[in-house]
């Protein structure tokens, strides 16, 4: 038998609260139900694509504000054509790290076309300056066009599921091509020869890294025995 603690009248067992004074009822011997959820939470959440506005819009205003004090100063006392390359190189750490954040469903093909086009106008600032002797057009110009189709095959062939070892093969099959092309482009350059020494060195360790990985991707008891071992 029960009894309520403010006014003593006799309470049913099922009862919540007196019938007389209106006083809870709590019985220690019962598990506390949880409160329902407030109308408005004490925590204000903002939606993820707010998050990654505001975070591009204060690292806009980081890498805007030294980079226009920066022209001022030199406008005003130097006059040093070299500030053309910090306006130019904060221009494409924006577009490259920022603008991404601005997107709320990034198109990776349509980002490494932007990254493309922002490098290769970046290094045009040499041939305004004066500071550019044939490299840009014999070699950056052909090394950014043969990367960006690389990562564009290999989007596109990523469309599909793959393995982590065919992962790990296409890309160390890349990194072989993109090393292949500096070098060749490279020493027909500086040295007006064809030279394959970096390449040679680079196509042997990515042949015997493939051929583990391909092995890896046919062997379940190597896959398990990586898995004890390194956790993965």
């Amino acid at each position: 038998m029960s009894y309520c603690v403010n006014c003593g009248v006799e309470l049913e067992k099922a009862c919540k609260a007196c019938p007389l004074c209106d006083t809870p009822v709590i019985n220690p011997r019962e598990k506390a139900e949880p409160s329902e959820k407030p109308a408005y939470p004490d925590m204000l959440l903002i939606p993820q694509s707010t998050n990654k506005l505001y975070l591009a819009f204060v690292l806009s205003l980081i890498i805007l504000i030294p980079t226009l004090v920066s022209t001022i100063i030199n406008a005003m006392l130097f006059d040093n054509p070299v500030i053309k390359y910090v306006v130019g190189g904060a221009a494409l750490v924006w577009v490259w790290f920022l603008l991404p954040l601005m997107w709320k469903k990034p198109i990776p093909a349509a980002l490494v076309t932007i990254d493309a086009v922002s490098l290769l106008l970046y290094f045009q600032l040499f041939k305004i300056i004066g500071h550019d002797t044939g490299w840009v057009d014999s070699f950056v110009v052909p090394v950014v066009i043969a990367l960006w189709i690389t990562v564009n095959v290999f989007l596109l062939w990523m469309k599909k599921k793959r393995s982590k070892s065919a992962i790990a093969v296409a890309m160390l099959a890349a990194i072989n091509v993109m090393t292949l092309i500096c070098e060749l482009r490279a020493s027909a350059f500086f040295t007006g020869k064809l030279q394959f020494v970096v390449s040679i060195v680079m196509t042997a360790c990515c042949i015997s890294l493939m051929i583990f990985f391909l092995v890896l991707d046919k062997s379940k008891r190597m896959k398990m025995w990586l898995h004890k071992k390194f956790f993965i």
